[in-house]
């Protein structure tokens, strides 16, 4: 290696639809990086292949595993009080590819199951393997294996071990199954747990250089000074536009140092900071009505005999899921799903369409109960004329003849946090100032539309940490701070109203529409943004 060198030409870069990116990217590189050309030539660098004695010793003895479990023997797992020794690149293979077939064998099968079940495993596991023992084996890329290795070769040397199970289960290629591939972004806790759980994407992000679209940055767990470093110059230009930036972390960090503000709060203790900003953005009453009752699942009615949201097939006779028409096309019994580049919609299979059904909201115009479909956001809610309330109790008869009481979500939620989030209280858990966040509601509220929620990983690594991201959620649905309105927590989640009762807020109008026009699609500042999507 000669040298490292950051990429340019960024400029130079056209989307299929003519859009042209930005040439202020340049140049960009991770400054961390460079470190590795010393690693690569370093005395200290492993030369050749290592095994530890234990694990080599256990394949020589035939793979000893107890009878009823299929665990082997303690003794050859003696990992960090053993030493490592060196073989050579063939026998190394030899070693992997001996382990991986006995590991196949030894969980493939009825008899496969049942080992796994001695040890412990939940039965839904058990059920996913199919009777394949390969997909116990699972490939995981570490961080240094970039690009070809990480991505596509681990991926790729999964589901070949296809091949493998083919072999043991004496199975044809319709039935072979490869084995798991975990993705370093999940598994090193980049993956914020709720994004999924409430959105059903991945990730709901966006890049860094959007700081250059906001009034008020939130640095949530984030030390973008320090872990960001090629993005560094987006927060300060930022500030150079008038940007506010406010550091929430656990101690004073680099990027505290740019900011105007700084919150101190307890480790792990994000989701309550925003559960108390949340209470304060509804008892005085700074969230956004309009934009709560057009965009997200608040409205929506949940049934207090079960706590469940109330489907329009309880409340109305012979209903039938109404036809969707703006953003989604249901697929019919069998027909094969195009290529994602061929994808203008939301594609749902027609038995997932019948489970979900439609939702129920209370009609204050009529005094009744009214039915809202995925498809009915933003300006194809307005166009319903209806008002849903947002608080109250409402009493629905049921197809069965039976009446229940009925409250919207936000309802329950206002019940809660007034109830049990109080700044008081928050202050006293998370030890920061009552007034900070007094402050920090106030300050999002007044930035609606322009204010960035940058979280890191950090808050990532604790127990329930899917809380945190539902709770900032929360905050960004009340204060329209979301999708088109912003693209503030990230670019949407998912183009339709999220039926989550956990605080899911509906991100974007329609984040397909775009018509693939690019006179709708001017370019503001350097990036790219869909008029007619957010």
């Amino acid at each position: 290696m000669v040298y490292v060198d950051p990429s340019f030409g960024y400029g130079k870069a056209r989307d299929i639809y003519g859009n042209t990116a930005s040439s202020r990217w340049d140049p960009r590189i991770c400054i961390s990086g460079l470190a590795y050309v010393r690693r690569f030539y370093s005395e200290r660098r492993v030369k050749g292949a290592f095994v530890r004695k234990g694990f080599k010793r256990w394949v020589e003895d035939g793979f000893p595993r107890d009878p009823e479990t299929g665990q082997p023997p303690a003794e050859y797992f003696q990992r960090g009080k053993e030493d490592f020794q060196q073989v050579s690149w063939e026998e190394a293979f030899t070693l992997v590819a001996k382990t991986l077939i006995n590991v196949a064998q030894t969980y493939s099968g009825p008899a496969g199951r049942a080992r796994l079940e001695k040890q412990g495993y939940d039965p839904a596991m058990l059920d996913a393997l199919e009777g394949a023992g390969t997909r116990t084996i699972k490939l995981r890329g570490g961080m240094p294996l970039i690009g070809p290795i990480r991505i596509a070769g681990a991926y790729r040397f999964a589901n070949m071990l296809a091949l493998l199970d083919a072999y043991v289960r004496k199975v044809g290629p319709d039935e072979a199954k490869g084995a798991r591939h975990w993705d370093s972004y999940s598994w090193h806790t980049d993956l914020p747990p709720g994004h999924p759980m409430v959105t059903g994407q991945q990730t709901v992000d966006f890049d860094l250089y959007t700081a250059e679209n906001a009034k008020l940055i939130t640095l949530w767990g984030k030390n973008w000074i320090a872990t960001k470093m090629p993005e560094g110059h987006w927060l300060t230009e930022a500030k150079l536009h008038g940007a506010k930036v406010i550091v929430i972390a656990p101690e004073y960090q680099s990027a505290a140092s740019k900011a105007d503000e700084v919150i101190i709060i307890r480790p792990g203790h994000d989701t309550a900071l925003a559960m108390g900003v949340a209470h304060v953005l509804i008892r005085d009453k700074l969230y956004d009505q309009e934009f709560v009752k057009a965009y997200t699942d608040l409205p929506l009615l949940v049934r207090m005999d079960n706590l469940k949201l109330l489907r329009a097939r309880d409340a109305f006779p012979d209903y039938r899921p109404a036809e969707l028409r703006n953003f989604a096309r249901v697929l019919r019994p069998g027909e094969p799903l195009p290529p994602p580049s061929q994808q203008d919609a939301q594609l749902i299979p027609q038995e997932l369409r019948e489970e979900w059904n439609d939702f129920v909201v209370w009609d204050q115009k009529s005094g009744q109960p009214k039915v809202v479909t995925r498809d009915e956001v933003g300006r194809h809610f307005l166009e319903k004329g209806i008002d849903p309330a947002l608080e109250g109790e409402f009493e629905v008869a049921l197809t069965s003849g039976q009446k229940v009481k009925v409250r919207p979500v936000f309802d329950l939620i206002k019940q809660y946090v007034m109830e049990s989030c109080d700044p008081d209280t928050i202050s006293r858990d998370t030890w920061a100032p009552k007034e900070a966040i007094e402050s920090l509601a106030r300050q999002i509220a007044q930035n609606k539309g322009q204010t960035l929620f940058v979280t890191g990983m950090g808050p990532n690594h604790f127990f329930n940490a899917d809380l945190k991201d539902r709770a900032i959620f929360l905050i960004a649905a009340l204060t329209a701070n979301i999708g088109k309105f912003g693209g503030t927590v990230g670019s949407y989640a998912g183009n339709y109203r999220l039926a989550h009762f956990a605080m899911a807020p509906y991100i974007s109008e329609n984040p397909f529409d775009i018509e693939l026009d690019p006179q709708k699609m001017p370019r503001i500042k350097g990036y790219v943004r869909a008029e007619s999507a957010h």
